[in-house]
């Protein structure tokens, strides 16, 4: 047997290679005399003629060999391998001369539920009533059909009747054609992203070209949903390349009924290369109007990582002369970038500049209820082994609404925190050692902090008394008052906490050193009232101040234990705290003011723990937090009235942990004097009999309920492997959408796994201050729940109860079509009324094929 093999192999290495490349089709016509050679399971492997590998095979039935015609018929779950490729198949006939392999099913004469019929246009041939149909994998592509040609010199194959599946692509058609390593051709072809056995949507084409891992080209093309033709090209392009790619990004078409029909957000995506990319995109209006977008993002893992975004919009209604034309024009920049420099140092920046009225073009409803813009950059630095810290930081705060600007360029800031000087470097050598005492000079720390910061201010100052010309009336001018400040600051202080007994004692002594410099542009009238002048006001302030103090605290405890209804025990835990400082400025002005203050302050936690169950001895039961309640009061000997501060009160609790309840209030000893309009220096309890009076009170209730996450076991398609493909290249990666999609929604696919979710809030806040009264209440809610397993609904929203008002309600729905998804975004009431629909293919290469429907009670669409 062995010796019979040896003679094959060697007959086939010397043999000939035929030179014909094209696909041949099974030779039926054999010899009269065959030499046969029979194997039960038999696995074997062979050099062709031609081939630079091994081809490796094998059958579960028997292998035929023709010595004369150098055939070889596998029957049986035969399995082919060849470098990437591999082939099953029920039957599968190879000639070693030409290195032309054939593969096919055979019939299944126990399925009677199928008859062999003809599909229609673009539906594949039911493969049911076959058993051991070819299927080939190759670099990872899978290729299904009734009958399968292979030539292993050339590489190039044809399916009868076939489907393949690439990069979450599902191609069928009667005839797929391998002419090359990466390009099929395909007769009466299919393309779809449904991995349904009857696809929801699919193009058909008679003929399709398809180059892997780049584009699929189709002419003509019908776009069939349900089986229903919908509409017809003259030939169509997909792409066909997992990850990001290039392209033009496919606008939405619209019409508004003040600036007429318009194209949204069309332009172009280029993918720089692995670690950037760029977009730029715009709005155009027949009735006039336009706006441009741009965003550039860039990412190295571990390094750093950023983006640059703007936006310019001139919008306007109405011809030149019309009385009611309006103009806007609006900009947006935000830079964003986070860079770690070592594993000591890291960049944080997140800077937007806008224009005072880019909150009321733009279409975002986050950025349309901010009204405020908020940046800052940090650069950080510590230093490994050590206390110190350092930071520069810069920051803007801009005020949409009066167009008031705060800027600190920069602020400095340096800090050693809490130092113990006379403790050994070393553990082990004295402090903390096991069998050693502590030594009281080891429990002297310091810490010390230095900062300078550079302020700048653009504010909005209204002047009265402007003469307008006509005498007796006057006017009132707006300006902007510009202020500049640079402020030095350093503090050092000393501090030990020994311990005596039950109480801990923490003397400290500080000293604060604080310079100032103001330079202020302000605008003022001008002394005859013609208008306004700029009057420079230069200031500096050196101020230094001490201070020492000595605080005490302990804690004590009280249990009960009732071991009734489950509940084994109560603990009241008390950490009284008693503190005295004294402060004075050292320098500067006659008259340095001073302060000594005592404070106490008092905590309370309330404790239960629950009894194990019966008979379990090995767990403990839990324990759960009642109720954590605080006070405190001041006393300042320097004033000369007034001396106690208010009572402050605070409590926080969580039932069972389904509601959290927290709140504050503060209580004034003394009387208020409604004539002067503040309290006076008499106690309530000798004036009217009562210990305090209530100056304001608050009170938060939330709770957040949702049902039990469900197990869903849909296996995940193409397009999420895809993406979870790209997730490990480390290159620049979008946030739940591939990078350059600009859809109406761009937020992820919600999570259909929890059927339900319900959160609930109301807070309340009063003062009750006699002249300064107020109060404010408001329900905030969001509620989403599962109609079905694909139905999602969200509903969120808040009422402010006191001016009886909805604030930002918002309902979205969303569906899960399987292959394709809808979603409807509905604000109902309030100045940003609108909706957003849109259904639009799931797979990502296909994101631009949508349907979308828009409008907005204030036009901006």
């Amino acid at each position: 047997m062995k010796l019979l093999v040896l003679l094959l192999s060697l007959s086939v290495c010397s043999a000939q290679a035929s030179q014909d490349t094209t696909l041949a089709q099974k030779d039926t016509t054999l010899p009269s005399q065959t030499d046969t050679l029979f194997a039960k399971r038999d696995t074997m492997s062979r050099k062709v003629s031609g081939v630079d590998t091994v081809v490796v095979y094998s059958s579960s039935d028997s292998i035929v060999y023709s010595l004369s015609t150098r055939n070889m018929t596998l029957f049986g779950k035969g399995d082919i391998q060849y470098r990437q490729m591999r082939l099953k198949a029920e039957e599968v006939d190879i000639n070693w001369d030409t290195a032309i392999m054939n593969a096919r099913g055979v019939p299944d004469t126990s399925d009677t539920a199928h008859a062999a019929t003809l599909p229609a246009a673009g539906k594949p041939k039911p493969m049911q009533q076959y058993r051991g149909t070819p299927v080939m994998v190759d670099g990872g592509e899978e290729y299904r059909g009734f009958k399968l040609g292979y030539n292993f010199k050339t590489q190039k194959g044809k399916i009868d009747v076939g489907d393949t599946e690439i990069d979450g692509g599902y191609y069928h058609g009667e005839a797929i054609k391998k002419v090359a390593r990466d390009i099929l051709f395909v007769e009466d072809g299919r393309y779809t992203t449904c991995d349904a056995p009857e696809p929801h949507y699919y193009f058909f084409s008679p003929k399709m070209k398809v180059v892997t891992q780049d584009k699929v080209v189709a002419e003509p093309v019908y776009l069939y949903i349900a089986d229903v033709p919908v509409f017809a090209l003259p030939f169509g392009v997909f792409p066909n390349k997992s990850g990001r790619r290039s392209g033009i990004i496919t606008p939405a078409y619209g019409e508004d009924s003040r600036r007429g029909r318009f194209l949204s957000h069309l332009g172009y995506y280029w993918l720089i290369n692995d670690y950037m990319d760029w977009n730029i995109r715009g709005d155009g209006y027949t009735k006039g109007g336009w706006a441009l977008y741009s965003d550039h993002r860039y990412a190295l893992r571990y390094y750093f990582s950023g983006s640059i975004s703007g936006e310019y919009k001139k919008l306007h209604t109405g011809e030149e002369n019309d009385p009611d034309r309006t103009m806007e024009e609006a900009y947006r920049v935000n830079i964003v970038h986070h860079q770690d420099i070592d594993p000591t140092t890291r960049i944080d920046a997140n800077f937007t500049f806008a224009s005072n009225n880019s909150y009321l073009t733009t279409n975002n409803l986050q950025q349309a209820l901010e009204q405020a813009i908020f940046s800052n950059a940090t650069l950080s630095k510590y230093w490994e082994g050590t206390p110190n810290n350092a930071s520069i930081n810069v920051s803007r705060s801009q005020n949409l609404q009066n167009g008031n600007i705060t800027e600190v360029l920069p602020s400095l800031s340096f800090n050693r925190s809490q130092s113990y000087p006379f403790r050994p470097s070393k553990k082990g050598l004295g402090f903390g050692a096991e069998g050693t005492e502590t030594r009281w000079y080891e429990l002297i720390g310091y810490s010390y902090g230095a900062a300078f910061s550079n302020n700048r201010a653009r504010l909005k100052t209204i002047v009265s008394g402007v003469q307008t010309g006509v005498p007796g009336l006057t006017t009132t001018q707006e300006e902007f008052q510009r202020d500049n400040r640079q402020t030095l600051s350093q503090n050092i202080s000393v501090n030990a906490s020994p311990k005596l007994g039950y109480f801990t004692i923490t003397p400290s002594v500080s000293f604060q050193d604080n310079r100032t410099y103001t330079q202020n542009f302000v605008p003022k009238l001008k002394s005859d009232s013609s208008g306004t002048e700029i009057v420079k006001v230069t200031d500096r302030l050196a101020v230094g101040s001490f201070s020492s103090g000595i605080s005490a605290s302990t804690r004590f405890y009280g249990i009960f234990q009732p071991n009734v209804f489950g509940i084994s025990s109560i603990r009241h835990t008390v950490n009284p705290s008693l503190s005295f400082t004294y402060s004075k400025q050292v320098y500067e002005h006659d008259l340095p003011p001073r302060s000594m203050l005592a404070s106490f302050n008092v905590g309370n936690l309330f404790e239960m723990k629950t009894a194990p169950e019966f008979g379990d001895t090995a767990t403990e039961g839990k324990k759960i937090q009642l109720l954590n309640l605080g006070a405190g009061i001041s006393y300042n000997f320097a004033a000369d009235s007034l001396n106690f501060s208010e009572i402050g009160l605070s409590f926080r609790t969580d039932i069972a942990n389904v509601v959290n309840i927290s709140g504050n209030s503060n209580f004034n000893l003394y009387k208020f004097d409604e004539s002067i309009g503040r309290p006076v220096n008499k106690f309530l309890i000798n004036e009217e009999g009562r210990l305090a009076r209530m100056t304001s009170f608050g009170i938060n209730l939330s709770t957040t309920l949702s049902g039990e996450r469900q197990k869903r076991e849909a296996p995940p398609t193409g397009a999420q492997l895809a993406a979870a493909e790209e997730d490990t290249t480390g290159t620049v990666r979008g946030q739940g959408r591939p990078s350059g999609y600009y859809g109406v929604f761009s937020e992820e696919e919600p999570d259909l796994s929890i059927p339900w979710s319900l959160t609930l809030a109301w807070d309340f806040t009063e003062s009750k201050v006699p002249n300064a009264r107020s109060r404010r209440s408001n329900v905030h809610g969001s509620l989403s729940f599962n109609l079905t397993e694909n139905w999602k609904i969200s509903v969120s929203g808040s009422y402010d109860m006191i001016n009886k008002e909805l604030a930002a309600p918002s309902v979205t729905i969303y569906r899960d079509l399987h292959c394709w998804e809808m979603n409807f975004n509905w604000i109902p009431l309030g100045t940003y009324r609108s909706f957003n629909f849109e259904i639009r293919i799931k797979a990502p290469q296909l994101h631009d094929i949508k349907i979308t429907k828009q409008r907005s009670s204030r036009s901006i669409y």
